[in-house]
């Protein structure tokens, strides 16, 4: 049974009555706290990092598009007005800083578990942000430098291997002295180092597979997905059925939450979006609807499921002849927010082994991950007929790496993770048959497709000019320059 948490998203820090009083202490330092009061909020800070991150990449992947087609950033991938950038704060603040600082409080008073569970958490924070945005700063990152230099994406990817690596061997000294860590701190785990371990292996063999076309590193890739398997739990954060707050409600639901503590207004726009023509030809199978569409949405007003190319907008259409896009899996009030899922890690090897190639390996993992979503979405006794249909490889000789990709699509349905293996296909058609373009892309970028996010305007324009002026992320073409890895990507059409 999942454990029923509260989204945490305050760090907590205390200050005596003395120091309270003593005019020579600044009260806007970081006094020394443990680092069981700081692992809650940084992983409610991390459950609500990803939703933002899902809630971003949703439209270029093209599960929805906006009603109208006209929003700016959805629709036109027009950044050039936008004040904030929410992830990067999220980032640099709210996860990865303040792992940092439990890193630190737990290094200090010798507690090894806190100290493997924080740098897996770092260096889960940072892929994902790279990932997103490219070169950053990661070398100088928490160093004291105000104007830290941006470092290259390969050379931030050798540091998440790092804090990787450190993590496992933080956990493997740790012992029954340190600090204690159950379900109270830890919302994912409740202190099994066993099952942290293995979300730090299949991390890894997430961040191997981004590269592993042009660094012959496939074999890695199922190597580390060996070393997750025996202990693997997903990191699953869950949210209470009956919740008092928005804060204990997943952002992805129908009751739109909007914390108080948030910063910024990124409540979903699910009530004003509609599923794309590329997800539902992806839902239909020789004119019938894949079950799944109807556990990952509900049927609109008119019982239809209508859709649209990409930021085209509905136009003269109803919204009520669209699936409404609230009370699926993923999107109710205590739907989970889960980092990395079983799906994913069948896909994972399934990718990995059909390039190898070991094409029966590809194969099994295949079928286990489009089996184990049905049965995730309750409908595991349909899986023998959609298996036996048009829709599945029906051998190891037939499959192709269309199929896997599709199929992954499917099950990682509004996941961030979706957006990483598009642009590492380069969009292509041959891994995404039926991807169009969007028909409203701002005409500057002549056809070409968004790559990256851009770089927080109001921190990093103003505080960092020097290394936004090198890099020319100020240029209108910056969103559709492609990353390091898309670069040297092998995989297109």
């Amino acid at each position: 049974m999942k454990k029923y948490i509260i989204l945490f998203i305050t760090v907590v820090f205390f200050w005596g009555c003395d120091d309270f009083l003593d005019v020579n202490t600044s009260l806007d330092s970081d006094e020394q706290t443990t680092p069981n009061y700081m692992l809650p909020a940084v992983l409610g800070n991390m459950a609500y990092a990803h939703y933002a991150h899902g809630e971003t990449t949703a439209y270029i992947t093209q599960y929805v598009s906006t009603e109208y087609g006209t929003s700016a950033v959805k629709d036109r991938w027009d950044y050039r007005g936008v004040l904030r950038v929410n992830a990067w704060r999220r980032h640099y603040f709210d996860v990865a800083g303040n792992a940092n600082k439990m890193i630190i409080f737990a290094e200090d008073e010798g507690s090894k578990n806190y100290v493997g569970v924080g740098k897996i958490m770092m260096a889960f924070s940072f892929l994902t942000a790279t990932d997103l945005f490219g070169d950053m700063p990661a070398l100088d990152a928490f160093s004291g430098n105000y104007n830290p230099r941006y470092n290259a994406q390969d050379t931030v990817y050798m540091e998440v291997a790092k804090w990787i690596n450190e993590g496992l061997a933080a956990l493997d000294q740790a012992s029954p002295q340190n600090r204690a860590m159950t379900t109270a701190e830890d919302h994912i785990y409740g202190g099994n180092l066993n099952n942290w371990r293995a979300f730090a292996y299949a991390m890894q063999a997430r961040m191997l597979l981004h590269t592993a076309n042009f660094q012959g590193g496939y074999q890695a890739v199922l190597d580390a997905v060996e070393q997750a398997r025996p202990t693997w739990s997903e990191p699953y954060y869950a949210f209470p059925d009956q919740a008092a707050n928005d804060w204990e409600r997943n952002l992805w639901g129908p009751s739109r939450p909007n914390p108080q503590w948030d910063f910024a207004d990124i409540r979903n726009m699910l009530s004003n979006s509609v599923n794309t023509d590329f997800f539902m030809n992806a839902m239909t199978v020789s004119g019938n609807h894949d079950p799944r569409l109807y556990k990952l949405t509900t049927p609109g007003k008119n019982g239809n499921y209508l859709s649209i190319p990409a930021s085209a907008g509905i136009g003269a259409l109803s919204m009520d002849d669209f699936a409404v896009l609230y009370d699926g899996y993923w999107t109710r009030d205590n739907s989970p927010l889960i980092f990395i899922t079983d799906e994913e890690l069948y896909f994972i090897e399934a990718e990995a082994a059909f390039y190898l190639p070991n094409r029966e390996r590809a194969y099994q993992a295949y079928l286990s991950g489009i089996q184990r979503n049905f049965i995730r979405l309750g409908i595991g006794e349909a899986f023998e007929a959609y298996r036996n249909s048009p829709a599945v490889a029906q051998s190891a000789t037939e499959l192709q790496i269309s199929d896997i990709m599709m199929q992954k699509y499917i099950a990682l349905y509004l996941q961030p993770e979706v957006w990483v293996d598009m642009r590492r296909y380069k969009y292509s058609t041959n891994a995404y048959p039926g991807l169009e373009y969007p028909v409203n892309a701002l005409p500057i970028y002549n056809g070409a497709w968004i790559q990256r996010m851009p770089y927080d305007p109001q921190t990093e324009y103003i505080y960092n000019p020097n290394e936004i002026i090198r890099l020319g992320a100020r240029e209108d073409l910056w969103v559709v320059t492609p990353l390091w890895w898309t670069v040297n990507s092998t995989l297109s059409n």
